[in-house]
């Protein structure tokens, strides 16, 4: 089987993993016959299936490895492509990737956080990007507790209104 074929057929139980059919035990037998007499590691399995769902901005590619990567407990490996695909609009996965860097990032996140403030997908949107602009925030907190203040402070005009006051709270106000 070609990775093309390995990678729709992992998209498939995915699908049927994430809609209750399937179990993790049949998603761990695909990977590991999909691996089998190739000279890699499921890490790297991985990130040859994020990849290919990059190449082809293919957004549910992208949930179904943030879900896989969490069942597998790899999610802190894949952070730097996570990072690389936050502020990316063919795909609706934004605040699960923010709850990944929540997880296991560090202060070298906070840049790409930054610029999240300034993202205006429709599906952000809801509550006027409170619930987003929220997690980023508590975020920012917990991943650079050095300077969040200051860089919370640098963000405060593009925060959602119905922020505002938790915003200050969280600063110090």
């Amino acid at each position: 089987m070609n990775s093309q074929d390995v990678f729709e057929g992992l998209d498939t139980l995915m699908d049927s993993f994430i809609g209750g059919e399937s179990s993790y035990q049949e998603i761990s037998y695909f990977i590991n016959e999909s691996i089998s007499g190739r000279d890699i590691d499921i890490l790297d399995f991985l990130h040859e299936y994020i990849e290919d769902g990059i190449k082809n901005k293919d957004g549910d590619r992208i949930e179904f490895c943030i879900a896989l990567s969490g069942l597998l407990k790899k999610d802190k490996f894949l952070l730097n492509v996570y990072k690389q695909l936050l502020c990316e609009g063919w795909h609706s996965r934004q605040e699960d990737i923010v709850d990944i860097i929540g997880c296991y990032g560090d202060a070298s996140a906070v840049p790409v956080l930054i610029k999240c403030f300034d993202l205006k997908y429709d599906w952000l949107a809801l509550n006027s990007f409170y619930s987003f602009h929220r997690k980023l925030m508590w975020t920012i907190r917990k991943v650079d507790s050095k300077n969040y203040k200051e860089t919370l402070r640098s963000v405060s005009k593009k925060v959602s209104p119905k922020l505002k006051a938790e915003l200050n709270q969280c600063i110090g106000k």
